[in-house]
């Protein structure tokens, strides 16, 4: 089976990680054109089924997580630093 996920909407942590959870019962490769991450999927399990909308799912929360981390992160880091800087002493 081939999906497209498309560049302007997903990044490719996002597709990494979410392939990441996955590989236990599929082989999964990446690949990319101009505007799309290629993803060629097949079972390791005799009659494993491929659920992509689970797969589309665990992915958007994926990329929500990346986006979160890119606005938040450097906000979190500080407030972390701060919150243990009595500890470190």
């Amino acid at each position: 089976m081939e999906f497209k996920f498309s560049k302007t909407v997903f990044s490719k942590e996002a597709i990494l990680k979410t392939v990441y959870l996955w590989q236990q019962n599929f082989n999964i490769l990446v690949s990319e054109d101009e505007y799309n991450f290629i993803l060629n999927i097949e079972s390791k399990i005799e009659n494993g089924m491929f659920d992509i909308s689970k797969f589309n799912s665990e992915l958007e929360e994926q990329q929500l997580r990346e986006q979160l981390s890119m606005q938040f992160g450097n906000l979190r880091d500080c407030i972390y630093k701060k919150a243990f800087t009595h500890f470190e002493s």
